[in-house]
């Protein structure tokens, strides 16, 4: 959509009535005004500092053109006619194709303007009119540097990512096979001059080993499959009594997995959540998992889980070597660290995949740890809205 002639100047801004065509790679801002003198001044101005610049006035055209055109950041007034700013960015971050767009509120009107309130709706930043030209290039400038470097960092996890997994995988792949082959193969040739307990005891090793090529593999798939865009399709709600079943069976299989059982402390009371049963059993499974691999046998794992307030809070506490505060800061994919002292088994995606369901859910996650005395992992996930006291 084209914008308005760039022939009404606005004192407060100050811009000079000039443009020239730029090449496509210059950033394209949306600009989405019901104004349209002010969004022909804010136009001329951004294309004085080397900005491309298109103008709708609507939010329902600003949705078509942005679709159209696929811009870098969208300018967007609040008070509107029809759609306001606000609705206009609640689905445009349920977008597929824009929900990462840089987002900036403006409005003259003081009831609309509190930053807050844009910020919870995902707003990138905020411009209270009147505003001058350095203020809006200042903040149209900053936003798309920030982008550039989630961008890069995004790119940078993904590269590392794949060089992990490359590095990884033949150990982790072919280790608990090679279990599996040996033990098959002894229960081949020798099994019948082995008595029963050894018998049972090369079944469990079997079952084992098949145990932890499951998770890999069900782990790696998960993490690729996390690089393409998420699906939109809305998660159904978990009730109250599967949420329990599932964080008590995921915490137990986990414990399993170490031999560690008896060192299991779980008190869990679920609460109804919107998700899927499938991801909540990998977050739940991943963060104990952690727990016993950075912890030494017959030190407690505790994990807990109960509401406070609207949210289903989930704890998960060891008495292992614990982190610095550095290396908490630095808890991201494919991160193992002090592995070069400290045998690790698995890819190093737990934490990874913790956080991507995380996101998937609206919920969130901290640590607290002592050096030397321990690890504690906090999660939040919102409790369904329709959830009641339903169980």
């Amino acid at each position: 959509m084209t914008k308005p002639p760039a022939n009404t100047v606005d004192r407060e801004i100050g811009v000079p009535n000039n443009s020239h065509h730029v090449d496509d790679a210059i950033r394209l801002i949306h600009i989405i005004d019901d104004d349209s003198a002010l969004g022909a001044a804010l136009s001329a101005g951004l294309e004085a500092h080397g900005y491309r610049v298109n103008f709708s006035n609507s939010a329902e055209a600003g949705w078509a053109a942005a679709h159209e055109e696929n811009p870098d950041l969208i300018l967007c007034d609040i008070n509107m006619p029809g759609k306001n700013g606000h609705r206009l960015l609640q689905e445009l971050r349920q977008d597929q194709e824009l929900g990462n767009c840089p987002f900036i509120f403006m409005t003259g009107n003081p009831y609309y303007a509190d930053p807050r309130v844009a910020m919870n709706l995902g707003a990138d930043d905020f411009l209270l009119k009147p505003f001058s030209l350095d203020t809006l290039v200042a903040c149209v400038s900053a936003r798309l540097r920030r982008s550039d470097i989630a961008g890069h960092v995004e790119a940078g996890l993904v590269e590392h990512l794949k060089n992990g997994l490359r590095r990884s995988l033949p150990h982790e792949f072919f280790t608990p096979l090679t279990g599996i082959m040996g033990f098959a193969e002894m229960l081949d040739q020798d099994g019948d001059q082995m008595n029963r307990t050894e018998q049972k005891e090369a079944l469990r090793n079997i079952l084992l080993s098949s145990r932890r090529l499951q998770r890999t593999l069900r782990n790696y798939l998960y993490a690729l499959d996390r690089l393409i865009p998420d699906s939109h399709a809305p998660f159904p709600v978990i009730s109250t009594a599967a949420v329990t079943q599932i964080m008590q069976h995921a915490a137990q299989s986990a414990a399993e997995r170490h031999g560690r059982r008896g060192d299991l402390v779980a008190g869990i009371s679920g609460e109804a959540i919107t998700g899927g049963a499938h991801e909540l059993t990998l977050l739940v499974e991943e963060l104990v998992d952690n727990a016993f691999s950075f912890s030494a046998p017959e030190t407690t794992v505790e994990v807990r889980a109960a509401r406070v307030g609207d949210e289903l809070h989930l704890m998960v506490r060891d008495h292992g070597r614990g982190m610095t505060r550095a290396q908490i800061k630095s808890l991201g994919l494919f991160r193992q660290f002090e592995r070069n002292k400290y045998e690790q088994q698995g890819l190093g995606v737990g934490l990874f995949i913790a956080h991507q369901v995380l996101r998937r859910f609206g919920g969130k996650i901290h640590f607290e740890s002592t050096k030397g005395e321990g690890t504690t992992c906090h999660v939040s996930l919102p409790i369904a809205l329709d959830s009641g006291a339903k169980p």
